[in-house]
């Protein structure tokens, strides 16, 4: 959604942004054609095989704060984690990923502006590459990329969603690093 939402919205004012995804653009491609099988291969070669660890997901949705499919429980989200006792799993069995469950996943994914723009903008610097036999300085590409136009080539964009912000945990630990990152930073003096 935020890649979506600054493509379609404020592409000139992120051109760095739009090289970074035609530079990552197999990321996309692979990313559109993972497979249970392939995934599964890639996270035993690189994890190896720890059936017997229970990851963060599986504690998640054994307390009730996870929802069978790995997406937050709406209820979970909104009380900060605090869920009623016949939410919680009884099984305590951990999550099994399958293909429908990933299809069902890739199919909420809204790649399709991405994939436009990749579909467009790729074979464009590919050409500004090859005219110049390799030799591209990076800024010569980015003014390219200003220049450019995407309307018409990318899919009508949606309503802006206003999301109200709901505390958790995670912001919570952010922003405090954060904070006291901008404190140190601050009050550091230079010889």
């Amino acid at each position: 959604e935020i890649f979506n939402n600054i493509i379609q919205y404020q592409y000139h004012g992120n051109t760095h942004l739009v090289y970074a995804i035609i530079r990552r653009k197999d990321s996309f491609g692979r990313l559109a054609s993972l497979t249970l099988k392939k995934a599964q291969e890639q996270c035993h070669k690189v994890f190896g095989d720890h059936s017997s660890v229970q990851y963060d997901a599986d504690r998640a949705r054994a307390a009730g704060i996870m929802g069978p499919k790995g997406v937050p429980n709406s209820v979970s989200a909104l009380t900060g984690g605090a869920v009623a006792d016949d939410m919680v799993s009884t099984d305590g069995s951990p999550f099994q990923p399958t293909e429908q469950w990933l299809t069902e996943l890739k199919e909420t994914l809204p790649m399709e502006t991405v994939t436009r723009l990749l579909q467009h903008l790729v074979s464009v610097v590919d050409d500004i590459v090859a005219k110049k036999q390799g030799m591209v300085d990076e800024q010569e590409i980015l003014a390219i990329l200003n220049e450019m136009t995407m309307v018409g080539l990318l899919p009508v964009p949606h309503a802006i969603v206003i999301r109200k912000y709901q505390p958790n945990q995670y912001t919570a630990l952010w922003f405090t690093a954060f904070m006291w990152g901008v404190i140190f930073l601050r009050n550091q003096h230079l010889p």
